[in-house]
């Protein structure tokens, strides 16, 4: 059941493309936009959850997707601050600090 509620109300790439390919005289606009809050709204809730818990691997693999989002709002000042964060643990800092 999860699942299919899932798949039905949380944009996914096949199901948003598959919303937006048909006619724009019987696309619901509104349920492709709320479909797109709910998954953001789920990512959000996933990286509270991962750094509550100290998830620290969980919350760098969500890095990337909230840098697509701040780039897409403008918020550009959040993004690259991430991404030179991100460039740092992988690339330059030691091992340690990793």
């Amino acid at each position: 059941m999860s699942h299919t509620i899932v798949r039905k109300y949380v944009a996914t790439t096949p199901g948003l493309d598959e919303a937006r390919a048909r006619p724009s005289t019987i696309r619901d606009k509104r349920f492709e936009n709320q479909t797109l809050r709910n998954r953001d709204e789920l990512m959000y809730i996933d990286v509270c959850q991962a750094m509550n818990t100290g998830d620290i691997g969980r919350v760098e693999a969500s890095f990337l997707p909230w840098i697509y989002i701040f780039k897409a709002t403008g918020k550009y000042k959040y993004a690259s601050q991430m991404t030179r964060f991100l460039i740092n643990l992988q690339f330059n800092w030691p091992e340690k600090l990793r």
